[in-house]
């Protein structure tokens, strides 16, 4: 991850959370979001544009947290 260039900062909310996330561009055509769930957690993902790896990441935000531990889910 050299030469990226920092593009923007934006936030997702899920589950009471505040969730910040790093815009990056990696070349002409690539961004990454590095989504800060906890120190030494960051998930990345790779898209075309801002708008795609935000639409992508919100999407899928509960998800990965309940897969990453970063939430609980009560006993039925």
């Amino acid at each position: 991850m050299t030469d990226q260039k920092l593009i923007g900062v934006c936030h997702l909310r899920s589950e009471g959370r505040r969730i910040p996330v790093l815009l990056f561009r990696n070349g002409p055509t690539s961004v990454a979001a590095r989504c800060l769930i906890h120190p030494g957690d960051t998930p990345i993902l790779d898209g075309p544009s801002p708008e795609a790896v935000l639409a992508l990441l919100a999407g899928v935000i509960d998800d990965l947290l309940l897969a990453r531990g970063a939430i609980t889910v009560p006993p039925i």
